[in-house]
């Protein structure tokens, strides 16, 4: 009776045929999955977390190029008072001024009206810079009743118009292609902001190669 009891054992405690095989195979289907996801990757949509880690990536690319603008228009603005110096220092120099023809006035005084022109002009395209102005992507070409429609949860001007317990309704319900839609939104602000602020830049450092 023993014997069989020990050999009745034994038996159950073997382990399925074929299953060492598998074992030692496992590790190369999961190579295989792996190499078949990653040729899937190149072709497939994101999904939508993806997408949202995505979005926000190119959100603080576009501010690390607001930044970048802002530290041009700065170092702009200090290479401008250094130019300012000399025709201030000559405007304090009154024996040279006293020296001169009636000619030498004339033109300095259209020299400096001239250069005042430029001046003002830089300290617009600097302010343009350093503050463009708001910049909100029209949505008229987005139907409202769509799935994916912006509800306005991040931006601050559609944030303050409700009360803290809306705001957090409208979180409880906010749908993730909602979300990824109101950062796309953003996006394309920051895209237009930028842009702005490039050109304004661009033109502030030609004005300033004039005054040099």
């Amino acid at each position: 009776m023993s014997t069989e009891l020990y050999s009745s054992e034994s038996v159950h405690d073997k382990p399925p045929a074929g299953h060492d095989s598998q074992e030692s195979l496992h590790p190369e289907l999961k190579l295989k999955r792996k190499e078949f996801k990653r040729l899937f990757d190149t072709t497939r949509e994101l999904d939508g977390w993806e997408r949202y880690r995505a979005l926000i990536d190119a959100s603080d690319e576009a501010y690390d190029l607001i930044d970048i603008s802002n530290r041009e228009a700065r170092f702009a603005l200090i290479v401008m008072g250094a130019l300012n110096a000399m025709p201030l220092l000559l405007l304090t120099k009154t024996d040279i001024i006293a020296s001169m023809t009636r000619f030498e006035r004339l033109w300095m005084v259209t020299f400096l009206i001239g250069y005042a022109v430029l001046l003002l002009y830089f300290i617009l395209q600097a302010i343009e810079a350093l503050h463009p102005g708001r910049f909100r992507p029209s949505l008229k070409g987005w139907p409202s009743d769509s799935p994916d429609f912006p509800i306005g949860i991040r931006y601050y001007e559609d944030v303050i118009q409700r009360t803290v317990a809306e705001q957090w309704a409208a979180w409880q319900h906010v749908r993730l292609s909602q979300l990824n839609a109101e950062l796309a939104v953003q996006l394309h602000g920051l895209a237009l902001k930028n842009d702005a602020k490039h050109r304004a830049v661009r033109r502030l450092f030609i004005g300033l190669r004039a005054m040099a």
